[in-house]
């Protein structure tokens, strides 16, 4: 397939920036700030009970005597947005090597976009692909194809394993890796199919490379594991008592419902509530839910918020020269794979 940019440009992202899509996403943030607002409701009620602390009580005790645990909210984010990079670089390697940095300054600021009311992280995505790094829209979709089915195979697997295994441990890594080579010989079998290598010609290298596939896969696994801990991190602030096999689940409900085509904000939170109540017991009767899985919740959310967003701010700059780097190359013919910084 050809590397040259797409003359349809205009069109392509009009396409998917179109008035429908906006507004089912918009309509999808408004629910969900209905959901953040019945969340942090619950929160407050649990700050005014005289027995009970509230968040910034919890966290500013756990800085005075465990300051690892409220840190251990930022560094497992970090640690999140710097895999989610290296697996876009990773994926793309077979056929294409972009820099290293840009594909993470890009990731930090498309990462921030998804507390937007509108998600701008794939249209960013796709505009940088095309404009900077020179790809098709083919060329574009077949690298997010292929990266979401990684990321699909790899959370399956963990779900699967969490659902028979929910505490990580020997048995659970096996079941995740045993899972992880069903996955891999079926994406294989499936990027050998006639139409699919009529449709991504050289381009399926990056589902059939293996060392791509498992080192891909592997990444994302330790993403969620970074997600489970975070939320372990949270629970031990408010003192909540929950067991492991409890944080594990909600950890992997949480980064699954992140998939929703709605958006970020609001269905994680709620989702954390509902499975934290139905763990406890209470099935899905969120109505008496206790208000300190609202807590857990809401502090898990601000522990990514307010580490994601900083960094996407700061990361602005530096995407800013990569692009003119890139646009620089593009006027005088280079090829568009510099060497990364």
């Amino acid at each position: 397939m050809s590397a040259q940019q797409p003359s349809g440009f205009r069109a392509v992202m009009a396409g998917m920036l179109a008035p429908r899509r906006a507004a089912v996403q918009a309509i999808g943030f408004a629910l969900g700030i209905a959901l953040v607002a019945w969340v942090v409701k619950g929160a407050i009620e649990v700050a005014q009970d005289p027995s009970r602390a509230g968040i910034l009580e919890s966290v500013s005790a756990a800085w005075r005597d465990r300051p690892w645990l409220v840190a251990g909210l930022g560094i497992t984010t970090v640690l999140s947005l710097v895999i989610d990079g290296a697996l876009f670089w990773l994926v793309l390697l077979p056929v294409r090597r972009l820099g290293f940095m840009e594909i993470q300054w890009l990731t930090c600021v498309t990462a921030t976009s998804n507390f937007f009311p509108v998600r701008l992280g794939i249209p960013v995505r796709y505009a940088y692909a095309l404009l900077a790094n020179r790809l098709t829209f083919v060329q574009a979709t077949a690298w997010y194809v292929a990266l979401t089915l990684v990321i699909l195979v790899s959370l399956a697997s963990v779900v699967a394993a969490t659902a028979l295994v929910p505490v990580p441990g020997p048995s659970w890594a096996a079941l995740v890796l045993l899972s992880l080579a069903v996955g891999g010989f079926a994406l294989q079998r499936a990027a050998g199919l006639g139409f699919v290598r009529a449709r991504m010609g050289e381009w399926t290298r990056m589902l059939t490379t293996p060392s791509t596939y498992w080192a891909g896969s592997v990444l994302r696994v330790i993403e969620v594991l970074l997600w489970i801990v975070r939320m372990w991190c949270a629970a031990e602030i408010l003192g909540l008592g929950l067991s492991f096999a409890t944080v594990t689940v909600l950890g992997v409900a949480a980064i699954a419902v992140m998939l929703n085509p709605f958006g970020r904000i609001g269905f994680r939170e709620a989702a954390t509530v509902l499975v934290a109540n139905w763990m406890a017991g209470g099935g899905i009767d969120v109505a008496h839910a206790d208000g300190g899985f609202k807590q857990l919740a809401i502090l898990e959310s601000l522990g990514e918020m307010f580490t994601t967003i900083p960094l996407g701010i700061v990361a602005i700059p530096f995407l800013v020269a990569w692009y003119r780097a890139r646009r620089r190359e593009a006027a005088a013919g280079q090829p568009s794979a510099a060497p990364e910084n």
